[in-house]
C-alpha cells in the first residue's frame, strides 16, 4: 500500500506490486491508478505483478453492523481492475486472496471462486499479448469528462495489434481512439464478427467499469 514509496523497497524484490483495495469505499479506478504509479516508480526495472482485490473487508471488521456496510467486489468491478492493472503495465496478477474468501459469512465462497476463476480463464489466452515485446503504435484518444477514468493500452503479436481498454468509473462514458491508419478489420473480443470503423476513428461507448479488448489488422 505504500505507493509513493516503492523505490525505497525496489532493491529488495525481484519483482514488486503494490494493493489497491478500494471496494466499496472508493473507486474501482484505483486499481489503474496505482499500477501506473508503481510502474513509473521502478521504471523498466522490475516486472510489476499488481494484487486485485477479490475479498470483502468485511472480513475484517468487528461489528455485525461495520460487516453489513461492506460486500465484495462485482464481477464488472473485479473484471475492471483486473485490465485497469494490465493496461497500465502490470505483467502479473495475484488475487488477494483465497484465505479471505474462505473466511467470508456474507458471500458463498463457492460463487467468488468461481469469478476469481472466470477472471483467470478471460487472462490466460492473452498473456502472449500482455507480454509481447513487438513494437505497437500509439493511439491517441479524446474521452469525456478529464479522461481519468480511462485506462489503455496496445499490445502487437505478429500482424495483430491489440487495444486493451477499461474504465475505472461506475458512471457510462465514451471515448474515441484514433488509430492512426485506417485497419483492414477490427473485431470486439466476445462479438462475432468485425465491427466497423470510422476511417482511423474508433469510437467506444463504456458501460459502467466496461473493457474492450479489440484486435485488428
Amino acid at each position: 500500500y505504500q505507493v509513493g514509496l516503492l523505490e525505497k523497497y525496489r532493491r529488495t524484490f525481484d519483482a514488486i506490486g503494490t494493493d489497491p483495495y478500494p471496494i466499496p469505499s472508493s473507486s474501482a479506478n484505483r486499481a489503474g491508478e496505482w499500477t501506473r504509479a508503481s510502474v513509473a516508480s521502478v521504471g523498466n526495472t522490475r516486472p510489476v505483478w499488481m494484487v486485485p482485490q477479490v475479498f470483502n473487508w468485511g472480513t475484517y471488521s468487528k461489528t455485525e453492523e461495520e460487516k453489513k456496510s461492506k460486500r465484495p467486489p462485482t464481477p464488472e468491478e473485479m473484471r475492471s481492475m483486473t485490465w485497469q492493472c494490465i493496461a497500465e503495465g502490470a505483467k502479473g496478477l495475484i488475487y488477494y486472496s483465497f484465505m479471505d474468501l474462505r473466511r467470508d459469512t456474507t458471500s458463498p465462497f463457492d460463487t467468488q471462486w468461481a469469478r476469481v476463476k472466470q477472471m483467470a480463464a478471460e487472462v490466460k489466452p492473452m498473456i502472449p499479448v500482455i507480454l509481447s515485446v513487438e513494437p505497437a503504435p500509439e493511439f491517441t484518444v479524446k474521452a469525456d469528462g478529464e479522461g481519468t477514468w480511462l485506462h489503455y493500452t496496445t499490445r502487437r503479436v505478429g500482424g495483430t495489434v491489440y487495444l486493451i481498454a477499461a474504465s475505472g468509473d461506475a458512471q457510462a462514458h465514451q471515448a474515441t481512439f484514433d488509430l492512426g491508419a485506417t485497419p483492414k478489420s477490427v473485431r470486439l473480443q466476445g462479438q462475432a464478427g468485425p465491427i466497423a470503423v470510422n476511417g482511423q476513428q474508433l469510437k467506444v461507448d463504456f458501460a459502467p467499469h466496461g473493457v474492450h479488448i479489440y484486435e485488428m489488422q
